[in-house]
């Protein structure tokens, strides 16, 4: 999910409609009545519903329901029905176990289709940065950008992905690897490679009712969400704790690098970088999920996400169905003698033919 969305949403209004207050008594039929109030004037594909139809089978679901726990599939479904395959439910952990306990592990719904899978060999990486010989006797610099779901309140996980990105001043050109970052929290993720993209570096956010003129600017290391291009308040997306002087490194060439695994925010923060210039992508085609999507806490503990919007790149495309890489190339070993596997090699070789990264 992309939660820096969540809160540029949220900053333009489209908070949550009220949600009523728990009672004493146990009200399904009540809890299905919130639950539909609050997800169908926001979600994405509102429109493509049959409303009626779903609610007459959570309203069956729920006149079987003794408790939050029977409800579950019933919440599932709403978000389901969405087919958007970003929205989902998540119960508290308390009942998530009570479920299992329950139903020893029953899907919610098992008659609808699974999920649709991927596979990344690159998935759990923690931040990290490596110096990357070039054939030219240049060296570029490879920052490790994996999925990141806190808040980063503090600004250490941005604070980590620009010391990767940082740690070596002479480097010629940057790879940014997304591959297996299945999303979170953009907004950490682009605060910290901000330095790459610039001072005032702006880009189109998403595509959804209201939201079709809002911006992502970078200002002094920090990912800011405004309704138009001109506003003048914003909501704060991700921030460095300190603005690092490196001159000259928002011009240095880039190669971005994905796989089947990058997804949501992991996608929504390589389309920030289709607006760069001297970017270019390599490895496989993304997962395709890059949307915003909007939490709804409902008053029974369980949240709701709702996919609202499509991100936009800085010529207001959408990627529905993922990011196709510029040079296609297969997750695999790279070439005899050559440490590296196929996509570092190609984003190298790529690099070293750029000017900076040129013999001195």
């Amino acid at each position: 999910m992309t939660r820096a969305m969540i809160a540029l949403a949220l900053a333009l209004g489209m908070a949550s409609p009220g949600l009523a207050q728990e009672t004493p008594a146990f009200d399904a039929q009540a809890r299905i009545t919130e639950a539909l109030t609050a997800v169908r004037p926001i979600a994405m594909n509102r429109d493509r519903v049959d409303w009626t139809a779903v609610e007459a089978q959570a309203r069956g679901i729920a006149a079987n329901a003794h408790d939050t726990v029977d409800l579950l599939p019933a919440y599932h479904l709403i978000v389901w029905s969405l087919r958007d395959e970003h929205s989902f439910m998540q119960p508290t952990p308390a009942q998530f176990d009570a479920w299992i306990a329950r139903t020893h592990g029953r899907r919610y719904l098992p008659d609808t289709p699974r999920p649709r899978q991927f596979t990344s060999e690159f998935k759990r990486r923690p931040v990290s940065g490596r110096d990357l010989p070039l054939s030219t006797g240049r060296v570029a610099r490879e920052a490790v950008v994996p999925a990141y779901a806190g808040q980063d309140e503090d600004g250490a996980f941005a604070t980590a992905v620009l010391e990767a990105l940082t740690a070596t001043p002479v480097a010629c050109g940057y790879v940014v690897d997304l591959r297996g970052n299945t999303g979170g929290n953009m907004g950490p993720m682009v605060g910290g490679l901000s330095p790459l993209l610039g001072e005032g570096y702006t880009v189109p956010a998403v595509a959804g009712p209201g939201l079709e003129d809002a911006v992502f600017r970078i200002e002094r290391g920090q990912q800011m969400g405004y309704l138009t291009p001109d506003a003048t308040e914003g909501v704060p997306l991700g921030a460095l704790p300190v603005w690092p002087d490196r001159p000259g490194i928002a011009q240095a060439p880039v190669a971005v690098l994905l796989d089947q695994g990058t997804s949501s925010s992991g996608e929504a923060t390589a389309i920030v970088f289709k607006g760069r210039a001297a970017t270019r992508f390599f490895g496989e085609k993304t997962f395709g999920i890059a949307s915003a999507n909007q939490d709804v806490p409902l008053s029974d503990g369980v949240t709701l996400f709702v996919t609202i919007a499509l991100l936009k790149d800085s010529a207001g495309r959408t990627y529905p169905q993922g990011i196709a890489p510029d040079e296609p190339v297969a997750t695999g070993p790279g070439d005899a003698g050559d440490p590296d596997d196929a996509v570092v090699e190609a984003a190298k070789a790529w690099l070293a033919t750029q000017e900076s990264c040129r013999a001195a």
